[in-house]
């Protein structure tokens, strides 16, 4: 085990026993933008390589793929001469998995097995036949557990194409993963047709105990070709290179790569970051024309979803809210149409295994009206969040409070907020605890009023604010469209301040830190990492997804990344990692899809699963993925 790992794993156990104390008001730390809505985005992206190994789990591996291309008499360095450059970029990245094609000259077989071997690498079986596709993995990381190599295409043509499967079973975890290396035809698409349908079968009845599965190779196929659209969509394979956005693969011994035929790809049971095709050369010689690609995997980050009946809607009409309404521990489904049922909202309680069930409308705080607002946030303090009801036509523009009371119900008498009101359909109220003392404070935000700064009034008791208005100078913002959101990125239990307009800033997210007493200190670490977003449709979230107390910063773009959803961990640095980690469930290319992250199953360290819903998918249920 190497020292980054005992670091990590020590760090890690720390970590778990400190996070069971911040369970309370877990719902409160996931906090959607100010609409409530996720808003989908063309972005730029800060793509660094600085992940910090601290912030994830020690589960991580890397896994490379590498056709290191057998002798030829055309080529401009024999395999002998090329031999020592494939084994030092092998060195120089350290895969934990690593596999190659064209593995086929016995010479270089040989010197190859040897220096692998004293590398500390275990291997697949060769076989006697074709171009074997050897699957090298760290004895100290992995054991083999099983392991074939079969043809793709007997008596079709010859016997190279074929295809390796290991089941490697992690040291450290004793999690097992189904790895599949291969090299299919370079003479057509048709012969490519028959190994792709091949190979899913091949995997299909290989990968009995259906485990995660991460399948690579030289597949002479580029992006958007029938062969690999039919392995993507029958083995639920995603591609970590990029896809359609990737880098080229291939480059034919010159300076510039011509077509993208090398892939790395995994089903949704994984996560990756730090996806690169590996360009190095040495004193400006190749080790191969194809380049290698390399990514990170860990587990999936989220679980397989939950189908939850309850609560559905095909309505665009419909806003859906996560609280802890009955103090439980766990996030609940508030439901509310304006159109539908009197415009009362409707309560349905976590089950805690990602479905709800119906207990109670909420009367008094009815409302037939669009431009009504919901909040749902513990405003007294007791640990059930309360109902914040809003509409600027209503009432002198008053925020008014319905206390929660048991089993999903709530007072059918307001507790009326006369200070800070607004008339202005435009403004934006935000509940949290900014000063970290159980109960969420008032924020007002209005572009064209007080020069765009916001307004806080600290809770008092019994659904009761401060009258006295707290003007926060810092993050202002005159832009309308701005989005504020608030969660504790910094694990003090206060909730901070984040802000972002698509012009403003480059792009940045803004983050203030809390000051406990309704005003921000601008925090630069926080605000220079991470993503940035550029186009109006960017939607950025803000949840503890691994229980350490700190927020992640979550990005969705459906026009970019295939729809992935990229999670930029909250380090102990104040800072977002600049690498992010791409989690494949629930993704979505769909601008009417919204996502939710709250704990809806109440579990230690109190960490956000993932909801997805789009009103014209799955009949209107909701997509619920417990976070692993």
């Amino acid at each position: 085990m190497n020292t980054i790992t005992k670091i990590a794993r020590s760090y890690w156990s720390l970590l778990l026993v400190f996070s069971i104390s911040l369970m309370f008001a877990s719902c409160q730390k996931a906090l959607l933008d100010d609409n409530n809505l996720a808003v989908p985005p063309s972005d730029n992206v800060n793509n660094t390589n600085d992940l910090m190994m601290l912030a994830l789990p020690d589960h991580q591996f890397k896994v490379m793929s590498f056709n290191v291309r057998h002798d030829d008499p055309s080529d401009p360095q024999t395999l002998a001469q090329r031999q020592g450059m494939i084994k030092q970029i092998i060195v120089d990245n350290s895969p934990d998995i690593v596999g190659l094609q064209e593995f086929s000259n016995s010479p270089f077989k040989t010197w190859f097995l040897a220096e692998m071997t004293a590398l500390g690498y275990g291997r697949t079986s060769l076989e006697d036949f074709g171009s074997p596709k050897v699957i090298f993995f760290k004895n100290s990381r992995f054991t083999l557990i099983n392991d074939d190599m079969e043809e793709l295409d007997p008596g079709v043509q010859d016997r190279a194409q074929n295809v390796s499967w290991a089941i490697l079973q992690d040291i450290a975890t004793t999690a097992q993963y189904f790895v599949c290396n291969t090299h299919w035809s370079s003479i057509s698409q048709a012969f490519r047709a028959q190994n792709s349908q091949h190979m899913e079968t091949i995997i299909q009845s290989s990968n009995t105990g259906n485990l995660p599965e991460i399948v690579f190779g030289d597949f002479n196929a580029a992006p958007g070709a029938s062969e690999i659209e039919s392995l993507k969509t029958n083995l639920g394979l995603k591609d970590a290179l990029g896809d359609y956005q990737g880098d080229p693969t291939y480059h034919k011994w010159g300076l510039t790569g011509t077509s993208k035929i090398d892939w790395l790809m995994s089903d949704v049971k994984m996560a990756y970051h730090s996806p690169q095709v590996i360009t190095t050369s040495y004193n400006d010689k190749w080790p191969s024309d194809h380049w290698p690609v390399m990514a990170t995997f860990i587990p999936a980050i989220f679980g397989e979803p939950n189908t939850d009946p309850n609560g559905t809607s095909q309505s665009d009409k419909t806003v859906f809210n996560f609280a802890d309404v009955n103090g439980d521990g766990k996030c609940d489904k508030i439901y509310w149409n304006y159109t539908a049922d009197s415009g009362k909202p409707a309560v349905y309680l976590s089950n805690g295994n990602g479905t709800f069930t119906y207990a109670a409308k909420i009367t008094g705080a009815a409302s037939t009206l669009a431009g009504t607002s919901y909040n749902y946030a513990d405003v007294d303090g007791d640990g059930k969040a309360d109902a914040i009801v809003w509409n600027a036509t209503q009432f002198s523009g008053r925020t008014r409070v319905f206390l929660a009371t048991s089993a999903g119900n709530f007072s059918t008498t307001a507790v009326e907020n006369p200070e800070n009101s607004s008339a202005t359909a435009t403004t934006i109220y935000r509940f949290a605890d900014v000063n970290g003392d159980g109960k969420v404070d008032k924020i007002r935000w209005t572009s064209s009023f007080e020069s765009g700064k916001t307004r806080i009034n600290l809770a008092t008791s019994a659904g009761n604010f401060n009258g006295s208005t707290v003007i926060d100078p810092v993050g202002p913002s005159t832009t309308a469209g701005t989005s504020f959101y608030y969660a504790d990125v910094n694990n003090d239990n206060k909730a901070d301040k984040m802000v972002w307009h698509p012009s403003l800033n480059s792009g940045k997210v803004m983050v203030y830190l809390s000051n406990g007493d309704g005003t921000f200190t601008a925090s630069s670490s926080f605000s220079n990492s991470g993503a940035v977003g550029l186009a109006s449709t960017t939607q950025f979230y803000f949840a503890d997804l691994n229980g350490d107390g700190r927020a992640e910063k979550i990005y969705w773009n459906p026009a970019n990344f295939l729809g992935k959803l990229k999670v930029y961990y909250a380090t102990t640095a104040n800072t977002f990692e600049g690498t992010p980690v791409y989690t494949l469930r629930g993704i979505s290319e769909s601008t009417d899809t919204r996502f939710y992250f709250f704990d809806i199953n109440g579990d230690a360290g109190g960490k956000a699963d993932q909801i997805r819903w789009n009103y014209l998918q799955n009949s209107g249920e909701l997509r619920n993925y417990l976070s692993n």
